[in-house]
C-alpha cells in the first residue's frame, strides 16, 4: 500500500496518530487487509492518546504478520522514496533531502547515512568536482535518480527484508 514505508518510519519516531494512518487502514482495508485493529484504526478519532495508538499499531503489525523492526522500517521509507522518484512523484533531489533529514533525525543511522553523505558533496558541487564519483554540476538530478535506480534493482545491502 502506498505511504507504507513513511508511515513504518514515522512509528520509529513515536508519532501519534494522524489522518494519514487512518488513510493507510482504509487502503489497507480496500485491498482486502481489513483485519479487526485496521478497521478499528480507520475509525480512530484523532485526539486518541499515543499509549492507545502503539498499542493499537502493535495490534495491526501483528495482524498482518509485519515484524516491528526499527531497521526494517527504516528501509521501507528509503525504498518509498526511491518508488515514488522513479514513478515521478518527487525529484531526486527532493528524495535526498527528505532521507538527509532522517539522517539528523535517527542520529546519523543506516540506511540514511548515505543520502546525507552524497547531498553534501553535491552541494559542494558549486565550488569543486568530486573525482571518480561521476557526479558533475550539470548532471546531478540524474546522478541521483540513477543512485535511486541502482537502490531497488542491484543493492540489497539496503533494506533486503523490507515491509514494502
Amino acid at each position: 500500500v502506498p505511504g507504507t514505508g513513511y508511515l513504518l518510519y514515522q512509528y520509529t519516531k513515536h508519532s501519534n496518530i494522524s489522518k494519514e494512518w487512518k488513510f493507510w487502514a482504509m487502503d489497507l482495508m480496500e485491498n482486502g487487509l481489513g483485519t479487526p485493529s485496521v478497521i478499528q484504526l480507520a475509525g480512530e478519532d484523532l485526539d486518541m492518546d499515543y499509549w492507545s495508538f502503539s498499542n493499537l499499531l502493535e495490534t495491526v503489525f501483528q495482524e498482518l504478520g509485519i515484524e516491528v523492526n526499527q531497521e526494517v522500517f527504516h528501509c521501507a521509507y528509503v525504498l518509498g522514496i526511491a518508488q515514488e522518484i522513479l514513478h515521478g512523484e518527487r525529484t531526486a533531489r527532493t528524495g535526498f533531502e527528505l532521507l538527509s533529514q532522517a539522517t539528523r533525525e535517527t542520529n546519523y543511522k543506516e540506511p540514511f547515512y548515505d543520502f546525507y553523505c552524497w547531498l553534501d558533496h553535491a552541494d559542494e558541487l558549486e565550488y569543486y568536482t568530486i573525482k571518480g564519483s561521476g557526479l558533475y554540476k550539470d548532471n546531478v538530478e540524474e546522478w541521483m535518480k540513477q543512485f535511486f535506480e541502482k537502490l531497488v534493482k542491484v543493492n540489497p545491502k539496503y533494506c533486503s527484508n523490507t515491509v514494502r
